[in-house]
C-alpha cells in the first residue's frame, strides 16, 4: 500500500504507532517497525537524554527498519536536550505535539530529520506547513490523549486539513481498524496514526492488571478531563477520573486536581497496575478492540481487512 507517508519514511504499510508516555519504549516501537508500520520512541519516557539514547540503540539491536522519535513540547520539561539526542544519534524522523515547534525546525532539518508536527485544528495544521514541517498529524475528538479545545471529530478534521495544508496529512483519532484505515485514506490522509490500538498489544510494558481490563471496555468507557485548565485529555472513565471531573465541575483550583494529573501519579499506575492512581489516556476506538494481540497480528489484521473492504468496494465502481 503505497502513499505518500510509506514513500517518505520507507515503511510498509501506512500505519504509526501514536506517542505514548511512558509505553512508548523499544519492546513496542521494535515491534511495530519490524511488522511494517512506524514505531515512534516517546521522548518524555525518559528521564534524560541518555537514557532516550540508550532505548535508541536498543530498538536498533531489535529491528533495522525505520523508526523515529515523538517529542511533546511544553508539556512537562524543556525538551531541548531530547532534540540534541535525536540529531546526535541520526534518527531520521521526528514528531512533535503540544507546543509551536518553530525553535527546533532548522536544527532538525539541517540534520536531514523529516518533522511532523501533531496538531488538534486546521489553524494550527496551516501554521505547521508555514514553519516548514514535512507533514502533519490531524487529531480529532475521538483520540486518546489531547483532542484540542474545539470537539470536531476527525470525519472533519482530515478532509478541512486536506483541502487547506499541501503537505501530505496523518489522521488519528479513532481509527484502529482495516476499515478506518480505508476511510482516512479516502477522505485524503495518507496514513493514520493509532495509539489506543497499540496499547491493547502484547509487547507493550503496560501492567498486565490493566491490559486485561482493556479488552472489556466500549466506546463509552472513556471521558474527557482538565477542560478546567484548558488542557483537554480524553482519558478511561475510571473512578479516579470521575473524581477530577467533579472536581472541576466544582471549580477547583489548579492545587486541589494536582494529585489526579501529575506525571509521577500516572507512571505509578502503569509501574502497579494500580488505576486509582493517576488518569490513564484512552481513545473511543477501545470500543472497538476486543483482544491483546502481538503487534505484528495487530498489523496483519488491520491490513487484511483493509483488503477485504477495498475488494467490497470495487462493487460499487459498478453503480
Amino acid at each position: 500500500m503505497k502513499t505518500a507517508i510509506t514513500d517518505m519514511f520507507g515503511i510498509q504499510y501506512p500505519i504509526i504507532q501514536g506517542g505514548l508516555h511512558g509505553l512508548g519504549t523499544s519492546p513496542l516501537v521494535s515491534a511495530v517497525s519490524e511488522a511494517g508500520g512506524l514505531g515512534l520512541l516517546t521522548a518524555g519516557s525518559f528521564d534524560s537524554k541518555e537514557e532516550m539514547l540508550l532505548d535508541i540503540e536498543r530498538t536498533r539491536h531489535l529491528t533495522s527498519k525505520p523508526f523515529g522519535v515523538n517529542i511533546a513540547i511544553g508539556i512537562r520539561k524543556p525538551m531541548d536536550e531530547y532534540v540534541a539526542g535525536v540529531i546526535e544519534a541520526e534518527v531520521p524522523i521526528v514528531f512533535t505535539s503540544g507546543a509551536n515547534p518553530a525553535e527546533f525546525v532548522k536544527p532538525l532539518k539541517d540534520n536531514g530529520v523529516k518533522l511532523v508536527h501533531v496538531v488538534p485544528s486546521v489553524k494550527f495544521a496551516k501554521k505547521a506547513e508555514e514553519i516548514g514541517c514535512d507533514a502533519i498529524v490531524i487529531v480529532g475528538y475521538e483520540c486518546g490523549g489531547h483532542p484540542g479545545r474545539e470537539d470536531v471529530t476527525s470525519l472533519t478534521l482530515v478532509q478541512k486539513a486536506v483541502r487547506e495544508v499541501s503537505i501530505p496529512v496523518i489522521a488519528a483519532g479513532g481509527f484502529s481498524t482495516g476499515a478506518s484505515l480505508i476511510a482516512a485514506l479516502s477522505l485524503g490522509a495518507e496514513a493514520v496514526q493509532m495509539g489506543t490500538r497499540f496499547v491493547a498489544t502484547k509487547e507493550v510494558v503496560l501492567h498486565e492488571r490493566i491490559k486485561e481490563k482493556l479488552p472489556q471496555l466500549t466506546e463509552n468507557d472513556t471521558m474527557i478531563v482538565k477542560r478546567s485548565i484548558g488542557k483537554p485529555i480524553r482519558v478511561m472513565a475510571t473512578e479516579q477520573a470521575k473524581e477530577l471531573k467533579a472536581l472541576e465541575d466544582k471549580g477547583a483550583t489548579l492545587e486541589e486536581i494536582m494529585p489526579y494529573i501529575s506525571g509521577e501519579a500516572y507512571l505509578e499506575s502503569l509501574r502497579t497496575g494500580d488505576l486509582g492512581k493517576g488518569i490513564f489516556s484512552l481513545g473511543q476506538t477501545i470500543g472497538l478492540i476486543d483482544t491483546i494481540a502481538s503487534v505484528g497480528d495487530t498489523i496483519d489484521q488491520v491490513m487484511g481487512e483493509a483488503r477485504r473492504v477495498l475488494k467490497r468496494l470495487e462493487h460499487y465502481e459498478k453503480l
